[in-house]
């Protein structure tokens, strides 16, 4: 882990930290709670550099609109019954089934 403190373009001071994937995995709950406290987490990953940033309103996320409604569609369909318990072996030819009828 680095820590830099970072004079950014609203001439705040920032405290911002770069982690590795591997310290990252290891330590997620501090990086997350860092990321919570507005320290700035990059993650870095051979030359690629990821930043942490939570979110805290949900619905100020983008989310793709299709896949938004096939999740909202599977809650009202769990919400209603209409649902089917497999056990883990049988879920993929219940999956042939389906797309084959």
């Amino acid at each position: 882990m680095h820590r830099f403190l970072v004079h950014n373009f609203l001439h705040k001071n920032t405290t911002m930290i770069v982690a590795s994937t591997n310290d990252f995995r290891v330590n997620q709950k501090k990086y997350l709670d860092l990321a919570k406290q507005d320290i700035q987490v990059f993650l870095k990953r051979g030359n690629d550099l990821f930043i942490i940033i939570p979110v805290p309103d949900r619905q100020h996320v983008n989310i793709n609109p299709v896949w938004a409604a096939h999740m909202e569609k599977a809650r009202h369909d769990f919400e209603d019954g209409n649902v089917m318990e497999l056990k883990p072996g049988e879920v993929w030819d219940k999956v042939r089934e389906l797309i084959t009828d």
